[in-house]
């Protein structure tokens, strides 16, 4: 997964990335962690 953010225009920066299984991290405001261990597998 990656998580995009600080637009400039129509192009967006990735912030940050994970696996599937491993913890995604939210920056500011939200400053919180996504375990994506937990989602379920297609």
């Amino acid at each position: 997964m990656t998580l995009y953010g600080e637009p400039k225009g129509d192009v967006y920066r990735p912030l940050s990335t994970a696996k599937f299984g491993e913890a995604l991290k939210l920056p500011a405001p939200f400053d919180l962690v996504i375990d994506t261990s937990e989602f379920p597998e297609a």
